[in-house]
């Protein structure tokens, strides 16, 4: 990582509050977890006319399991930036992340303009890399 722009401060005031934030947010991405898992366990055998609908309904829980887990990667990276003392950092341009931001998007790694970029970014890459595969945006 680039050292930080003189320019650019951690979040210390009120990131008590985003701590608060972002650990409820963790414990409501691990309680639908437990819950999906469950669920598809319970399943069990069908009929063969019930297997098409069972199939669909399968993979948009795994896919749903797939974004509460990137989320789950998103709060626990911003509750590490927190305890390193870069939390309100944008990991591009290394400035200060807008308070209005982390107080609607706790989690969020970039300002609005290196999100954007990110996002057009992500966007011109093929469907098959690797950053493209979680399908989720801060």
């Amino acid at each position: 990582m680039k050292k930080r722009a003189p320019a650019a401060a951690p979040v210390s005031n009120g990131s008590e509050g985003y701590r608060k934030q972002l650990l409820d947010k963790k414990t409501a991405v691990m309680s639908t977890l437990g819950y999906k898992f469950d669920t598809l366990a319970s399943i069990g055998r069908v009929n063969e006319e019930d297997q098409a609908q069972l199939t669909h309904d399968e993979s948009v829980s795994l896919r749903l399991n797939n974004l509460d887990y990137t989320q789950l990667r998103l709060v626990n990276e911003a509750l590490d930036r927190m305890d390193s003392g870069d939390y309100g950092i944008c990991l591009r341009c290394e400035e200060a992340i807008p308070p209005k931001r982390l107080h609607a998007l706790p989690w969020a790694r970039y300002c609005v303009p290196c999100q954007e970029l990110a996002g057009r970014e992500m966007l011109s890459e093929p469907p098959d890399s690797p950053a493209s595969s979680t399908g989720l945006r801060e």
